[in-house]
């Protein structure tokens, strides 16, 4: 009995930490689309260590939309995947829409709640001296 305890315990230790490796992030990304080709504006330096210690719910930043909400996460997918350099027929959010769309609203809702918040305006995100992409 006690190896059977002790084997189930050793096997929901393995899964609890492969898990944990699956939904890892790098910490600090550099927000840089291809799909937009050469930017105009520096790059987004981007903490995602720093934002996911506020936001609990990975599903508010990655998701996969239907017109009826959304439904679980796009957590791996480049959101390229959806959205494009201009807006389509089938998505209207276009690439850039889609990133400034959900960064400001969240820091609006945040500050609007008192709570600690990110920049709104462009200069606050995309700082000057920044590299901008390369194609």
């Amino acid at each position: 009995m006690k190896r059977v305890k002790l084997t189930a315990i050793l096997f929901l230790a393995l899964a609890l930490a492969a898990a944990g490796l699956a939904l890892a992030q790098e910490d600090n990304l550099i927000i840089n689309s291809q799909a937009l080709g050469e930017h105009t504006r520096p790059l987004v330096k981007f903490s995602h260590a720093k934002h996911s210690e506020k936001i609990a719910d990975c599903t508010t930043c990655h998701h996969d939309f239907s017109p009826t909400g959304n439904r679980g996460s796009s957590e791996g997918q480049f959101c390229s995947d959806c959205h494009s350099a201009q807006p389509t027929a089938k998505n209207s959010v276009s690439l850039v829409m889609a990133f400034h769309k959900q960064c400001k609203e969240c820091h609006r809702f945040a500050a609007g709640k008192g709570q600690p918040s990110g920049p709104v305006m462009c200069g606050g995100c995309h700082v000057a001296g920044a590299p901008t992409a390369k194609k």
